[in-house]
């Protein structure tokens, strides 16, 4: 039985992939391939760094008077 692919088409400016062909020529260390293997890798990175604890936008404020102790430290 064949499976069904569900995978979609991305097109990017040429211009492009043959920037991202050229780092990864010049970057065998990196061990990337191929053009949509860098694209894959870059959007996983990005959606794992904007669903980190870091960027939950919370934001932390002490406030004091300035009439409060100066060497008090933020929790």
């Amino acid at each position: 039985m064949v499976s069904k692919d569900d995978r979609v088409t991305l097109k990017i400016d040429k211009k492009l992939w043959k920037e991202i062909e050229s780092l990864i020529e010049s970057h065998p260390e990196w061990g990337v391939i191929s053009v949509p293997e860098f694209v894959r890798r870059a959007i996983d990175t990005e959606i794992r760094a904007r669903m980190g604890p870091e960027n939950n936008r919370v934001i932390t404020l002490c406030l004091s008077s300035e009439n409060e102790d100066k060497n008090r430290t933020d929790p």
